[in-house]
């Protein structure tokens, strides 16, 4: 068969088919119109039918920042001029602080309850929170990888100075007992002869922490004063967070100090006296600082000249109480240090009548002693080292210090429904609270201070009985005026009403708010608007949008672009619109709020 013959035969079985198809369709043309009408949006129909549902994802991401819990109302403008002021419970009148015809300005103090056991409680809530955070603080440090490293290292170095404490023991063990003898017995002439000034060292380092920790203490006092602390808010807030965080280091450094271990030599002494010097000046520079909060602030209506000399005194004394506890310090370094120079002398001397073996037997037998013991102990911390913070350690600790953190603002609420504060400026007109009385019950209405203010204008609004435990006196919020829809007028609580009234049929309760500024050209008797009042901060957190936490707190993790997984997570404070996250999301993460089918 030749080539052309082959590619002929190759043709026409290629072809044969397409040809019978062609003939096909051109003698059947309306079934072949009919398949395509037909048949193919059948079969693209059945593909769109059988192709597997695809969702649609919305999602935000896990975010750092600041959040701010309000409560929300409609609230008018209000004119009061005859105030009967009443405390909020009853109680024994500790101290009546006006008369009738004395010039009142907002929130000054009128009157006081008894408060032995709230002052206590907030003391101790306190302290409870600052213990919380410090063990907060220290979990979350961990260990660093330099830090294992490092331990690592001072176990190699404690092997290796033990090793040499052993040669050094088994050459000097000839010569040991006659010069041994002598050395023990001036080593126990050097201790009686230094153990009173040992003695006066660990007095003075304790009385002088003290004094630190009392000073630190007043500084809390003065900044915890409604007056000062609104005008540092107003005015130097940033200046009082450097100081707060110089503060927090001195406080940490002066619980540090005072767990040193007791002082039975002189060395021992020497370093802690030191240890407290830097303590102790870490405290003066936190001191400074309070001094220049207090000095930048500027007089206003309820933040008087008077207030202000007053505090700054007030902190200028135990800034120089802090200096002479440094002073007192310098003093007993001094005195420790020439008390030993004498027997260091002796020490000296007596060492040079010693052999060498004999100063190395001595030598040798305190270091094994000494390394073997750290060598203990260094290996213990780098075994702790290595194992690390459990993740529920932190997050339990994480718990415990919000939990602490609400208990002082509950007791630090109550301790100001002991104190009956002017809501407005204005005049005395009535006094008829007595030392020593029982306020009665909430219906005794002779039990009372009444003021005629200067200003009659406030803000009045009403809250549900879900929103109500949330506001306390003191707090700050804002109002939009429909009147002015591009300025905000800044409040603060002043009263809330004990009893609930009844709206159109539904409980709710009656807080007033008076203007922190003076607006009173600005108002008029019945204006309303929209008011927030901000009952709760958290600063620096991890939130999400409160719709995706959904029931047992369960927030829906996405993994991939069809997939996601379901993650318990622990929750902390609720916004209007976000919740924060305590434990169990990272930053950038995202979490899924609706899935559309």
């Amino acid at each position: 068969m030749t080539l052309s013959t082959r590619l002929s035969s190759v043709i026409q079985t290629v072809f044969h088919p397409i040809r019978f198809v062609l003939k096909f369709l051109h003698s059947h043309k309306i079934k072949t119109i009919l398949l395509v009408v037909i048949g193919v949006p059948a079969v693209a129909l059945t593909m769109f039918i059988m192709a597997p549902d695809k969702v649609e994802f919305i999602t935000a991401e896990v975010e750092r920042g600041d959040l701010y819990q309000t409560v929300e109302a409609v609230g008018s403008v209000i004119s009061e001029k005859d105030l009967d002021l009443k405390f909020p419970l009853t109680g024994l009148v500790e101290q009546v602080l006006v008369d009738e015809g004395d010039i009142v300005i907002v929130g000054q103090e009128l009157a006081l309850l008894r408060t032995t056991s709230i002052s206590a409680d907030v003391a101790s809530a306190s302290a409870k929170l600052q213990a919380a955070r410090a063990e907060l603080r220290a979990l979350e440090e961990g260990a660093r990888p330099e830090d294992i490293a490092i331990t690592q290292a001072e176990v190699e170095n404690k092997k290796a100075s033990l090793q040499a404490a052993q040669a050094t023991l088994e050459s000097a063990e000839a010569n040991l007992e006659n010069s041994l003898r002598k050395l023990k017995e001036l080593n126990l002439e050097t201790d009686i002869g230094l153990i009173g000034y040992v003695q006066t060292a660990r007095s003075t380092i304790s009385e002088q922490i003290t004094t630190a920790q009392n000073s630190l203490n007043v500084f809390d006092d003065v900044f915890q004063t409604t007056i000062v602390e609104n005008a540092v808010e107003f005015q130097q807030a940033r200046t009082f967070d450097e100081y707060s965080i110089t503060k927090k280091l001195a406080e940490n450094v002066l619980l540090q100090t005072s767990r040193i271990a007791p002082l039975t030599h002189y060395a021992d002494a020497l370093s802690g006296l030191r240890t407290t010097r830097d303590a102790l000046t870490q405290t003066s520079e936190a001191a400074n600082k309070a001094y220049a909060v207090i000095l930048s602030l500027n007089p206003t209506s309820y933040f008087s000249v008077s207030v202000k000399e007053t505090q700054k005194n007030t902190i200028a004394t135990e800034r120089d109480t802090v200096q002479d506890a440094i002073k007192s310090i310098d003093s007993a370094i001094k005195s420790l240090q020439d008390a030993s120079a004498n027997y260091r002398t002796q020490i000296a001397t007596e060492d040079g009548n010693v052999s060498i073996a004999q100063g190395k037997k001595d030598t040798a037998l305190a270091d094994i002693l000494t390394f073997q013991t750290s060598l203990r102990i260094q290996e213990a911390q780098l075994e702790l080292r290595k194992a690390g913070t459990r993740q529920a350690d932190i997050d339990a600790s994480k718990a415990r210090v919000n939990q602490a953190y609400a208990d002082v603002r509950r007791v630090q609420a109550q301790y100001e429904d002991h104190i009956l504060r002017a809501p407005i400026a204005g005049s005395i007109t009535k006094v008829s609270l007595k030392e020593g009385e029982f306020t009665g019950d909430f219906d005794n209405t002779s039990r009372s201070i009444t003021m005629l203010g200067d200003s009659p204008y406030r803000i009045e609004v009403h809250v549900s009985e879900i929103d109500i435990p949330k506001v306390t006196y003191s707090q700050t919020g804002v109002i939009a005026l429909d009147a002015y829809p591009n300025r905000d007028f800044f409040l603060s609580v002043t009263e809330i009403d004990p009893a609930a009234t009844d709206i159109d049929g539904v409980p709710k309760y009656r807080i007033k708010l008076d203007f922190i500024d003076d607006e009173e050209d600005s108002l008029k008797i019945g204006m309303t608007g929209d008011v927030d009042i901000i009952t709760d901060v958290r600063v620096d957190t991890i939130y999400v949008p409160a719709r995706a936490v959904i029931d047992n707190n369960v927030v829906r993790v996405r993994t991939g672009e069809q997939e996601y997984e379901e993650r318990i997570v622990d929750v902390g404070m609720e916004t209007d619109t976000e919740m924060e996250i305590l434990s169990g999301l990272s930053i950038g993460e995202e979490v899924i709020l609706l899935i559309k089918d």
